[in-house]
């Protein structure tokens, strides 16, 4: 049965798995880039707005500049000629000074008007500022606006301007290439930084542990796949190791269980020679019952009752082996199952010896339908009757009880018990119970057909004055 799991040793040999287009670490480079972008967005709205305030503070200097010249004036006029030069070097279209206790001083290539957009820049908030960027960077083509602020020259006074947004804008645009730019650089050099450590410190192993698990998956009893144990003491490190384990063992239980296959399928094609054989026996220890001799008559019953457990044992190792089968399920009545079974065994039990006082109480009454197999709970009943009844009980009672959507079957016999070094392997295979003649394997067949309706078979107690197992069914 191995055979049919092996591969070559060419073809289990793991292969490095190497980066591809889309793995784990283009994404998590990927990732990377887009969260310092996404950072270098939300750094960049409080900087754009940053850089238009100081733009239009600076502004606001010089056009302070530019509206104190007139001091230098008798009768505080200028001519056109100087007007325009000293706008032109603020960079302003007008400017308006209030200075307490002084005369208005203006400075106006254009009148301000009630129309053009006004900003205050001391009753600005930063969210404000942040939407007035944004705006201005919105818009296009020549754009005038009024500005009002405080001078750093003249604390107290307040300095109107009017200016052309274009310029502003054209700034505002190159300051936000130099950024595009310097973040497009961090976001490179930390993403790199970041995918190296990541790839070194993560991708690498899993990939590692992924090739691994590919290699034992394709060829999970072949040796060969091992890898060194890694000596990190991380998550990662204590996955790999625990892999590593579990392939050890499970490797180990893939072998004993492909040894026990192979047994199972011998041990079949032996057990039905031997039965054939048995049968032939059985034949012939009958003529031998009624021979005239005496003393062969009296070795006659020992003989039968020999092939009879011999005949048994290689029935038992077929039906174990054999592949499960499927539950038909139909409402079955327990209570008329459980008789139909006490009075075969009981038969069995007079076959084997008349005088043998063997009880079958059935305490179930009405009420007991199940949704189940019928020949399979059959022989579940079977089995533990019989096993009961073999390990020296002269009575069995079956009861049931309700335990949420489930049915609750005990059977309790008046037995020796179980020992208590036998009960901890009792449903495994060739566990016999500690009685003679028995094949250990009613109480596993038993164990699988209970499971295979979904429940399970236990024991619940076991002493001198008896056994008692238990084990459920849905209630239909």
């Amino acid at each position: 049965m191995s055979a049919e799991v092996t591969v070559p040793a060419e073809t289990a040999r793991p292969a490095r798995r190497r980066t591809t287009t889309f793995g784990l670490s283009w994404r998590i480079l990927g990732l990377v880039i887009v969260a310092v972008m996404t950072a270098e967005v939300a750094i960049f709205l409080p900087s754009i707005a940053r850089f238009r305030l100081v733009y239009l503070e600076q502004l606001i200097e010089s056009g302070t500049l530019a509206a104190l010249a007139l001091d230098a004036t008798p009768d505080n006029m200028v001519t056109e000629q100087v007007k325009a030069s000293l706008l032109a070097h603020a960079r302003v279209e007008a400017v308006v000074l209030l200075e307490p206790n002084k005369p208005k001083r203006a400075l106006m290539n254009i009148e301000p008007r009630p129309e053009m957009q006004g900003f205050n820049l001391k009753d600005s908030g930063a969210l404000g500022l942040i939407l007035d960027a944004l705006e201005a960077m919105a818009r296009d083509g020549s754009h005038l606006i009024r500005v009002g602020g405080e001078s750093v020259r003249l604390p107290g006074a307040m300095v109107w301007i009017v200016l052309d947004e274009q310029p502003m804008r054209a700034a505002m645009y190159g300051y936000t290439s130099r950024i595009l730019i310097l973040s497009i650089i961090v976001a490179l050099f930390t993403a790199s930084l970041l995918y190296l450590a990541l790839r070194w410190l993560v991708v690498r192993p899993l990939q590692d542990l992924s090739t691994a698990m590919v290699a034992f998956r394709r060829a999970p009893e072949e040796g060969g796949t091992e890898r060194a144990p890694v000596r990190r003491n991380d998550e990662i490190g204590v996955v790999d190791r625990e892999f590593q384990i579990l392939q050890r063992e499970l490797r180990a239980s893939l072998r004993q269980k492909s040894r026990l296959a192979e047994v199972g399928a011998a041990t079949n094609k032996i057990n039905h020679d031997l039965r054939n054989m048995l049968s032939t026996a059985r034949l012939l220890s009958d003529r031998l019952a009624r021979s005239d001799d005496e003393r062969t008559r009296a070795l006659a019953p020992t003989i039968l009752n020999t092939i009879d457990r011999a005949a048994r044992l290689a029935s038992d190792a077929i039906e174990y082996v054999r592949e499960k089968p499927s539950p038909r399920l139909a409402e079955v009545d327990l209570a008329d199952l459980v008789d139909e079974v006490g009075i075969a065994l009981q038969e069995q039990g007079e076959d084997k010896d008349p005088n043998l006082l063997r009880s079958w109480a059935n305490e179930i009454g009405d009420g007991g339908i199940v949704r189940c197999d019928r020949d399979l709970l059959y022989r579940v009943f079977i089995n533990l009757g019989r096993n009961a009844f073999e390990a020296g009980a002269t009575t069995v009672t079956i009861r049931t009880r309700r335990s949420g959507g489930f049915l609750l079957i005990e059977v309790a016999d008046n037995g020796p018990g179980v020992p208590a070094a036998v009960a901890r392997q009792l449903f495994r295979p060739f566990t016999t119970g500690g009685r003679q003649g028995g094949t250990g394997l009613g109480l596993a067949i038993a164990r699988d057909l209970v499971r295979l309706h979904g429940g399970d078979i236990t024991l619940l107690e076991s002493n001198a004055q008896g056994t008692l197992f238990g084990f459920t069914l849905p209630i239909a």
